[in-house]
Order: structure tokens, then sequence, then C-alpha cells
């Protein structure tokens, strides 16, 4: 009689080893995968950053005459942008935006751009990990559009004039020939109005929590601009009285921040200091009509001026300035403003 079958047990935790080194194996495997899709997913913000950048300042380019894309400046200035930005090669390296790359439609007002990281380029984004696997490098990309459009709301530098729409001509003319009036001096006006506008209470910038009214609200926003927004087919109200010493100290301020020669015009004083932002262009309402006393008044439009004499004693003297087309931080839309603002609109 044969005896009874003896069950062997075997030693089995070597195996559990081997386990853990595949599964830790694994693991390594997706974490070291996951460098190279981080890297790459950095690279793709990077570029969108740059892309976004240079699309917003080629638009800017806009002409001050005529309010066009000037497409060679646009271009310019798209390259310029993206320089500053950078993104991975193998590290981070600045961002080359080819002419190529740049598209401007005058007409739209509008830029595209494209940057990459390809062979045309700096070169592509080198992986790590991936190289393995025989991916050496990867190819990226991103686009964006631009739009400079009419601005129907400007939330800064609004100045308490109010222009009224240009005599015989469609719209005003940006020219060193031509002067408009934005505050109308001794002799001039209408029913004591003399184009000085009351802005509604604001509770921001440096003039805020001040009255609507009063000479010392009107000198303050001279110097320093009304720092809520005034929107298109807003009604306002206008401010009677000539404000002759509010205004002459107002605008005196302004000039002390900006280097003023007799007759400059606007062109040659951005060049004289190469495009730098001056307090003499300010924001403007334009207004239907001055009407009688204080008043309502609707803004049928918003317009940038260059102010180009400087305040004297005595009588009071008219506000000359001459028209300007300029880009400023607001709401686009379609309405009768002369003043950009710039959005991304892809």
């Amino acid at each position: 009689m044969k005896p009874p079958c003896k069950l062997v047990h075997r030693n089995e935790r070597g195996v559990v080893i081997i386990w853990s080194a595949f599964f830790m194996l694994m693991m390594l495997g997706f974490v070291a995968l996951g460098i190279d899709v981080a890297k790459l997913m950095a690279t793709r913000t990077e570029l969108q950053n740059a892309a976004d950048a240079a699309a917003l300042a080629g638009a800017s380019a806009l002409d001050r005459t005529t309010g066009q894309l000037m497409p060679d400046t646009a271009v310019a200035r798209a390259q310029y942008t993206s320089s500053g930005n950078k993104a991975f090669v193998d590290a981070p390296v600045s961002v080359t935006l080819l002419a190529a790359d740049v598209q401007v439609d005058a007409a739209e007002r509008t830029v595209r751009v494209t940057v990459r990281r390809n062979a045309s380029t700096d070169g592509s984004m080198i992986t790590h990990v991936a190289q393995v696997l025989g991916i050496t490098r990867v190819d990226v990309n991103a686009t964006a559009t631009a739009k400079a459009e009419k601005s129907c709301q400007v939330c800064e530098k609004i100045t308490p004039m109010g222009a009224l729409p240009p005599q015989g001509e469609p719209e005003f003319v940006a020219s060193c020939a031509r002067e408009y009036t934005l505050v109308q001096g001794q002799g001039g006006g209408a029913t004591g109005n003399w184009q000085s506008l009351s802005l509604p209470e604001c509770q921001e910038g440096p003039c805020a929590g001040m009255p609507a009214t009063g000479a010392n609200t009107f000198r303050c926003l001279v110097e320093h601009g009304y720092g809520c927004c005034i929107d298109v087919d807003q009604i306002v109200q206008t401010e009677p009285g000539q404000m002759n010493g509010p205004l002459r100290q107002g605008l005196q301020a302004l000039y002390d921040q900006c280097p003023f020669n007799v007759n400059e015009c606007y062109r040659d004083h951005s060049e004289r200091h190469g495009g730098a932002e001056c307090p003499r262009v300010v924001f403007v309402p334009v207004i239907e009509s001055l009407g009688a006393g204080r008043t309502d008044v609707r803004v049928i439009g918003i317009a940038a001026f260059f102010l180009k004499e400087r305040p004297v004693g005595g009588p009071a003297q008219p506000v000359l300035a001459e028209f300007v087309r300029e880009i400023v931080p607001g709401t686009g839309g379609n309405c009768n403003s002369t003043v950009f603002t710039i959005r991304l609109i892809q």
C-alpha cells in the first residue's frame, strides 16, 4: 500500500520581489514619459503666450492719420515682441517669429501670427525619455489673432472738455496744420457754456470721491483725468462758466510733466521722445451740442487730442489741440469713436 501523497509548499517570496520590480519599472516609465508630456505642455503654453503678445503688438501698429494698420510696422512689432518671450527647445530659448508667419489685414485691422518650434525656426522641442522610442524631437506651434477696433468705452485719461463735431467735414482730420477747440476762450461759447463738462461722481483715480461739479473737481480732472468709464451714448452734463483759473492750473500741471516746444506737432513730439507716452494726449467726449446753462448732453463719440498751447494768464484763452488716433484700454464695438482698443479674437 502506497503512503499518502504529501503536499509540497514552495517558498514564493521571490515572486513578489520580481512583480514589485516590474511594477516599479512601469511606474518609473510613466513618470519619465510624464516629464516629456509636461515639457510639451509647457512649451505649448509658452508659445501661446508669445503668439498672443505678438498679435497684440502687431495690431497696435495703427497709422495715426488714417486709422489703418501699417503692415510693415505690424510685422516688425510682432517679431520684436515675440523675441522677448521664451519657449523650450532643450532649455528655454527666445522665440523667433518669421515674417511669413505674420498675416496682416489692414482693412479689417487684424493681425494673425503663428509661432513655431520646428527646424525652420530655432529647432523643435527636444525630448528626454521618449528618445528611447525613437522620438527625439517634437514640432510645436501656436496661433493668435488680434484686432484693433473702435472703442465705445474709455476708462482712462478722459478730460472734462467736450469736443464738438467738425463743421463741414465728415470727421476730424489728423494733421498738424489743423487745430480743434476743446474749450472756448473769452468771447466764445454760448449761453453760459464754453465746452467744459461735468462728469459723474467717481470713486476711482486721483480725483476719487470729489463732487461731480466745482472748480476743485474740474482742476483735478484736467490734471489727472477721469478715473471711471465714459461710454458712447452716455448722458453727461455741461459745466457752465469759463473755469479760467482751474483750467489753467490743471493744464499747467500736464505741461510740467511733459517737455514742451512752442507750436510742436504730435509727430515731432513723439519722435523727439522716442514714442514715450505724453500726458498732453487726452481723451475727450465728443458731444452733440452745448445747450443752455447746465444741461444734459449726449456723448456721440470719443476722440484723442494732443494739447498744443501752453496756458497763459490773463483773459480766458481757448484750448487748442491736434486730433490724433490712439489706442486705449476699453470695450470695442460699432460706434462713432475715433480711439481704438485691441483685443484677441482667436
